[in-house]
């Protein structure tokens, strides 16, 4: 399900953009950000040409002399640059409003910071582009998954966001989540960003199916499909979850066989509220339980898990 909130990325906008324009409201916004930058280059060029009439009009004898005129004609040319730039060429973020069209780039995103001394810069990494954003841009974005980001051109501001889909998992992860889960944590150590990414939104996706499944699991079927016989009787014998086993023998011991082969006992029992009460990990203290054909499912709070009974048990 694509998600569109993004705090102030704003999802009223998010259809205009992908027409690839910006709306009314975007446009106001960044017209005041670019009036202020032209304000700041006004002032720059009023600075730049009044230190440079002091360096051209001064006289008194100083190290250096010769570079006076140099300097100060090098700050009027700067001055006259800012001057057309802020009045007649514009800067790019102009240029953009002017034509008010918006570009897209698809990716993994990747989120990190560069601290100086008085400031903290916050970037957006996308399919090997960097985007720096605001603070609040900056937080309002996820921190793992794929996602398509919407910048202007020039300015290569970034005007929204929206979060995509994930990709669909490798086969059987969800069974050996442990090969998957490393081959993630060896991209989470490579210097390249668009992998480390990747990496990220891989693992992000790999729990969201986890939790949809753990969902799915938590569902009690309909009676006619659970096991006739009561509780207690029909949990006896050993029960496997990928490289995790349970054994519920009939006095009411309890093995746990954990990955790495580890064992763990402790006991069972069956409440009066009909719930399962143990002692094993995974299981909890007290939690619903069902069988239904040759599936065991413990569930709590609309999270479940689900044994399939070992052969011969």
């Amino acid at each position: 399900m694509t998600q569109n909130s993004f705090g102030p990325l704003s999802a009223a906008d998010l259809e205009a953009n992908k027409a690839g324009r910006l709306t009314d409201s975007q446009r106001k916004l960044y017209r005041s950000q670019a009036r202020a930058f032209r304000k700041n280059e006004l002032v720059g060029a009023v600075m730049a040409a009044v230190v440079a009439a002091l360096l051209l009009t001064s006289t008194g004898p100083a190290p250096n002399a010769w570079l006076r005129p140099v300097a100060g004609a090098g700050l009027i040319v700067l001055a006259v640059f800012l001057l057309l730039r802020a009045t007649v060429l514009g800067d790019s973020l102009t240029w953009d409003l002017r034509s008010g069209s918006v570009e897209t780039i698809d990716g993994a995103i990747g989120k990190h910071t560069q601290s100086g001394r008085e400031i903290t810069f916050h970037y957006l990494d996308i399919a090997g582009k960097r985007f720096e954003v605001s603070r609040a841009t900056y937080d309002a974005c996820p921190e793992a998954g794929w996602v398509k980001l919407y910048v202007l051109p020039r300015s290569h501001k970034v005007v929204n966001l929206e979060r995509l889909p994930d990709r669909p998992i490798p086969a059987g992860s969800l069974d050996s989540p442990g090969a998957a889960v490393g081959e993630a944590l060896s991209l989470l150590r490579s210097h390249d960003p668009t992998q480390v990414a990747e990496a990220r939104a891989e693992m992000s996706a790999m729990g969201n199916a986890w939790n949809a499944e753990r969902a799915r699991q938590g569902t009690r079927p309909s009676a006619d499909q659970l096991d006739p016989r009561p509780l207690a009787e029909a949990i006896l014998g050993t029960w496997r979850m990928g490289p995790t086993s349970v054994s519920f023998m009939p006095n009411g011991t309890m093995v746990a066989t954990l990955p790495g082969g580890r064992q763990q006992q402790g006991r069972w029992s069956i409440g009066a509220d009909g719930r399962l009460h143990a002692d094993a990990p995974g299981l909890g203290q007290a939690a619903e339980a069902w069988v239904a054909g040759d599936t065991l499912t413990v569930a709590e709070n609309g999270q479940g898990l689900s044994f399939k009974r070992a052969t011969g048990a």
